[in-house]
């Protein structure tokens, strides 16, 4: 029996039927006075065609477009894969030759010497894949072998605060009396970070002994009119100062161990012994019951107790709470200073003072070690001013591991560890006072502890360490010299040429082996 053909009206109605059931279950409309589902179905076709289109160009880009261009000569060039690092030259045998360079410090300082780009800002670089360089000349293995690999961008300074701390390894075995004594310090160098601690408090000092001399000295708050901001001292303690041993504490305490570092760093100051008074015991003629050299106080409810040093022609206010009590201690049997605070109120001031703004402001104890093991020399840039602090810590102040640098000599003289923010501009302008200088010498400090000379400031903008003199922030000098010392950084320094490299000896410290579990947390 033949069959009945399918007509095209009826594949058309059949197809009809199925665009409103597909209309009525997507777009709940089986109307269909247009057909809606149309412009959906060209967008999705139209989307399929341009990623298509964009996927088949990508392929294509990686393919023949993906090494990246070798800059001309003048510059540098990167490698992508290894991150060998090459300046780009010429000569009459080659349009551009790759200079490999052993550094990307020495890399910026050979463009500046040959491209004159010296001042005009940081060198660019241009990241290449290895493909892309293998079709070009090679010259020697060029630049200075103790320049830093990494050269840290202005973008990205560090906070402008150092510190030199000594870390007390106590033996917590040992008893009280033997604890001080046995305490060896290791001295670790804090740069470009402000977690140094609590400061030393006016009522607190450290006693502490120099190993090499044996001499004895008190480090303690102090506040000096010539030197405001300078708000920590030391002062060499004689051991026949009887007087001031007895008044600040120091009779039968074994003085702290301190680095030569540390000690050396803290600004000195006269030492402290009793102060000779001219005309001492003559009757002070404004003031008929006492007598020159006596040390009387003023009370007033709701301040602060004040001291004055009675002398030929006037009284003397005593600034330092610390002078006071020596120089009471030194004439008198008794703690108790007298209360003259309405007869002193009138008496005029001294027109020749004595110079005893170097005592200490208050009377101050000694910390041991096992009240603080640690304390460090606090250096901080505050707008533009210098404040120079002593802080007190427990264990080390560094807020992550620090480095345990080559030279470590444990309690020896030499710096043992740096901390630095990794990946920071640390770049000074070094000075030897709070005062800051505007011409000293230039410093860039790496995240591992190693300080670099810079020649000037367009050698430093060259590098990209700083953008103009404002970056500059000033940073003691003295503390840059306790660090190890890598090359003086100096366009006319990079063109040195190798065929190898001289290595000298280095220290062969296994490294520590990784702890099964990984490090317990705490």
């Amino acid at each position: 029996m033949a069959s009945t053909p399918t007509t095209k009206s009826q594949v058309q109605a059949y197809r009809f039927v199925l665009r409103r059931m597909e209309s009525a279950l997507v777009r709940k409309d089986a109307v269909m006075l247009h057909d809606p589902m149309g412009s959906h179905k060209r967008a999705t076709v139209a989307g399929a065609v341009l990623a298509a289109v964009g996927i088949i160009g990508f392929l294509v880009w990686g393919l023949f477009g993906g090494k990246g261009t070798v800059p001309e000569p003048g510059n540098i060039v990167v490698a992508k894969e290894s991150g060998s690092v090459f300046v780009v030259t010429s000569d009459d045998k080659a349009q551009k030759r790759l200079i490999p360079m052993l550094n990307m410090a020495s890399a910026k300082l050979l463009v500046m010497q040959q491209g004159g780009k010296q001042g005009s800002g940081a060198v660019p670089t241009t990241t290449v894949k290895e493909a892309a360089l293998a079709d070009f000349a090679r010259g020697p293995l060029t630049g200075m072998v103790n320049a830093p690999t990494y050269v840290p961008s202005a973008d990205n300074p560090a906070e402008p605060s150092w510190a030199v701390c000594d870390v007390g390894q106590v033996q917590g075995n040992l008893s009280s009396s033997r604890v001080e004594a046995a305490t060896k310090v290791e001295t670790t160098v804090i740069g470009g970070d402000g977690h140094h601690g609590v400061e030393l408090a006016p009522d607190q000092s450290l006693f502490v002994k120099d190993q090499s001399s044996g001499d004895e000295y008190l480090v303690y708050r102090a506040q000096r009119k010539n030197e405001p901001n300078t708000h920590a001292v030391k002062a060499k303690v004689g051991k026949s100062e009887t007087v001031v041993r007895d008044v600040f504490g120091l009779n039968g305490v074994t003085p702290r161990t301190i680095s030569t570092n540390m000690l050396n760093a803290i600004p000195t100051v006269p030492d402290l012994q009793v102060p000779e008074i001219p005309n001492e015991g003559a009757t002070a003629s404004y003031l008929n019951r006492y007598k020159v050299g006596d040390v009387v106080k003023r009370s007033v409810p709701g301040e602060p107790e004040q001291y004055f040093l009675l002398l030929q022609d006037g009284k003397q206010t005593l600034t330092a709470q610390g002078a006071a009590a020596v120089l009471h201690a030194g004439k008198s049997t008794s703690r108790e200073v007298p209360n003259l605070t309405g007869a002193i109120t009138t008496a005029d001031e001294s027109d020749n003072p004595l110079n005893l703004d170097h005592f200490p402001m208050s009377v101050p104890k000694p910390v041991s070690f096992q009240q603080n093991d640690t304390s460090c020399l606090s250096w901080k840039n505050v707008g533009g001013s210098q404040i120079i602090t002593m802080t007190l810590n427990k264990g080390t102040p560094a807020v992550k591991p620090a480095v345990k640098l080559a030279q470590f000599d444990g309690s020896g003289p030499k710096v043992d560890y740096y901390y630095g923010a990794a990946g920071k501009a640390a770049v000074v302008r070094g000075t030897s006072n709070e005062a800051g200088a505007e011409s000293g010498p230039i410093f860039l400090v790496s995240d591992q502890g190693v300080q670099y000379g810079i020649k000037d400031l367009a050698t430093a903008q060259g590098l990209g360490v700083a953008k103009g003199a404002g970056d500059l922030k000033a940073g003691p000098s003295w503390l840059m010299r306790t660090l190890p010392r890598g090359d003086f950084l100096d366009p006319a320094a990079a063109s040195a040429t190798y065929d190898s490299v001289p290595v000298g000896p280095g220290v062969n410290r296994p490294a520590p082996k990784p702890q099964a579990g990984g490090a317990a947390g705490g």
